[in-house]
């Protein structure tokens, strides 16, 4: 694929200029768009073309195969089992496609304003193609811009680490910590390792550090462009190249593009981004070659995403919270420490390896908002790293035997957690195709006001595939609707950047 980068490049642009024509004033919205297609046409120009060896015909059908089987059991799109996340997911779907840009659900001369504030910009394309073709084929277009967006990471991870993309995609789906284990002696009532479709991610309770898979099962929205925006900065694609620009301002416009797509997996990307900068960074000439317009349209992108995602005082509460120490210490050597552990002898004078464990050691501490979203989401960044320095690992032929043998067991154990989130799926999703149509469950009728709190994922809306009880925000009004919908009369973003 000669146009690896570019594709990817563009699959990142594509999204944010949705959002600026919709989201923002027309006196802003055309300079931020011109100023955004003018960079990226610049980039794309200068931008090498990249030597990125497909794998065979074969292996790209297999490829093609197990991507999609993955991209079809997730839920993502609504073909097979959605866990409860996606009744929110679908909910922003619907209200995307039914109201203009922005999505304001009330807007009294005096009092709140409830508008939409989420992190949207992943469901645009498929948005803008279910204002045109219906709710059916937005699904499709959601299904497919996923497939796309995982086909596009598990290459660049292929050319990153110089073996097969056949080999990543493995990788990347069946990556965890050592859940089981801790389900098995830490967890109190849930879960068990019996039956193999429970939730193994929650045995620490609010502390949880997701597989890829859980990942994109739960939340594809904010994983799939995170994982593409690290892949771009770790694969290094145009600064391994003699260009006429400074990877500084490229780098920079990646990270912007993360904060837009998901901003807790961007705090946790910041300390890498920092990494290539001083790698990179000429300091006898730093300005030599750089570029201020890609370096503006980065700032453009993140100060934009700031303004409008600040609007929604949901997650203002802010701190450290206690764990107690033998609780930090199973949790952290079982998420991914004994892992980081195993890769010292490799990676001790990498300093990615050396912030991944800082990172998986602190983040745990820290509370943002009334959820455990912020330790599930900024941790994406370091569990992708991880994951990369253990693919360098067993994908070298330098690697010890003893050190490949203990990696490959740790990798083992860890596959069983997402391998309990595929078996669920399959499993519930068999099941209600199993049932006559009379016994199936139908889509829940009239205004949805309040969501009850999920139990056990296998045990959700029984005896329906997707999760779509919430067919509009509009109508919500308890806790969790206010992560979605926000009263933005105060805030910046609606005095002075958005449309009115």
């Amino acid at each position: 694929m000669k146009y690896l980068t570019r594709v990817s490049i563009l699959y990142l642009v594509l999204p944010f200029l949705l959002f600026a024509l919709g989201w923002l004033r027309l006196s802003i919205a055309v300079p931020v768009v011109l100023l955004i297609l003018w960079t990226t046409w610049k980039l794309l120009a200068q931008s090498p073309i990249t030597n990125c060896q497909l794998p065979s015909p074969q292996s790209t059908f297999y490829l093609l195969l197990i991507t999609g089987t993955w991209l079809l059991l997730s839920g993502i799109g609504g073909y097979a089992f959605q866990n409860w996340d996606h009744h929110w997911r679908n909910a922003v779907l619907h209200d995307l496609i039914a109201y203009d840009f922005p999505v304001i659900n009330s807007a009294p001369e005096k009092g709140a304003i409830q508008m939409l504030v989420y992190y949207v910009g992943y469901f645009l394309p498929a948005a803008w193609i279910g204002k045109l073709l219906g709710w059916q084929a937005a699904n499709f277009a959601l299904f497919l811009w996923a497939w796309l967006g995982v086909l596009l990471v598990t290459l660049q991870l292929g050319n990153a680490l110089k073996t097969s993309p056949l080999k990543l995609a493995f990788l990347l789906i069946f990556f965890s910590g050592l859940d089981s284990l801790g389900a098995l002696f830490f967890a109190t009532d849930y879960p068990t390792l019996f039956p193999p479709i429970q939730h193994l991610e929650i045995w620490s309770g609010n502390l949880q550090y997701s597989s890829f898979t859980t990942q994109l099962f739960w939340v594809f929205n904010q994983a799939i462009p995170a994982w593409l925006c690290i892949t771009l900065l770790a694969d290094k694609p145009i600064t391994n190249h003699q260009l006429p620009i400074s990877p500084i301002p490229y780098k920079l416009l990646i990270y912007s593009f993360s904060f837009f797509f998901a901003p807790l997996a961007a705090v946790g990307l910041l300390p890498y981004v920092f990494i290539e900068l001083f790698k990179q960074t000429d300091f006898k000439s730093p300005f030599k070659n750089l570029r201020f317009d890609i370096l503006l349209a980065s700032g453009i992108i993140i100060l934009v995403s700031f303004l409008y995602f600040s609007s929604n005082t949901a997650a203002q509460e802010r701190g450290l919270q206690a764990i107690a120490l033998k609780d930090f210490l199973a949790f952290f050597l079982l998420e991914g420490g004994i892992l980081w552990l195993a890769l010292a002898p490799l990676k001790w004078r990498d300093p990615r390896w050396a912030v991944t464990g800082l990172l998986l050691a602190v983040i745990p501490f820290i509370q943002f908002g009334s959820g455990r979203d912020f330790v599930m989401r900024a941790s994406i960044a370091p569990l992708f790293y991880l994951m990369i320095m253990t693919g360098e690992a067993i994908f070298s032929k330098t690697t010890p035997r003893s050190l490949l043998v203990t990696l490959y067991l740790l990798l083992a154990l860890g596959a069983l957690t997402p391998l309990y989130e595929i078996n669920r799926s399959v499993y519930r999703t068999v099941q209600y195709y199993s049932l006559e149509s009379g016994q199936r469950a139908q889509p829940t009728s009239g205004e949805v006001t309040h969501l009850p709190q999920p139990g056990v994922p296998e045990g959700e809306h029984p005896n329906a595939l997707v999760a779509d009880d919430i067919r509009t925000l509009k109508f919500m009004d308890d806790k969790l609707s206010k992560n979605f919908i926000a009263n933005v009369r105060q805030s910046l973003y609606y005095r002075y950047i958005s449309p009115r």
